[in-house]
């Protein structure tokens, strides 16, 4: 995802995360050519512009505050479910190494959206550093500087083939 489609994604889910945070669903759908709603979502897409969705970070943190439980239930329902893909997505890379590098950039979305919702640490880090290797960025070049590599390792690199 572009960071054009980060400032559209934020654009058109900050205004529904008071509803999305009260309501039950886990993907929130907004429209045919964004990706749905989720708190991962919306962190990895500040996270990615850096600065210039320091307008967007403060509505975010606003709504937040005013409803940390509801933020904090949902969050932990995410983390599930990201796990649960990623661990899927591992699983995949295993039986066939050669399309798992293809798709990891794609995948490691997952691992990164655990991190911005608090699951620093994965169970699966054990064996993805006995496969990793080092390297670029996985995404743009330009969202690089507002993922620290102490904590975003996975990032800098990809899979054995």
């Amino acid at each position: 995802m572009s960071t054009e489609k980060d400032q559209q994604y934020l654009t058109a889910g900050v205004p529904l995360l008071q509803n999305y945070l009260l309501g039950g669903q886990l993907y929130y759908p907004l429209s045919l050519n964004l990706p749905q709603l989720t708190l991962g979502g919306l962190l990895l897409s500040l996270k990615r512009m850096g600065i210039q969705a320091s307008k967007f970070e403060a509505q975010v943190e606003a709504i937040r505050s005013k409803w940390r439980s509801a933020w904090d239930a949902k969050s932990s329902r995410e983390i599930k479910a990201r796990s649960e893909l990623w661990t899927n997505y591992l699983s995949e890379y295993r039986d066939d190494p050669k399309a798992g590098v293809r798709l990891y950039p794609q995948n490691v979305r997952y691992r990164a959206m655990m991190s911005l919702l608090g699951k620093i640490e994965d169970d699966t880090d054990v064996f993805l550093k006995g496969v990793f290797r080092e390297g670029k960025f996985a995404w743009e070049e330009e969202c690089a500087p507002n993922f620290p590599r102490e904590t975003f390792w996975y990032l800098y690199g990809t899979l054995k083939e």
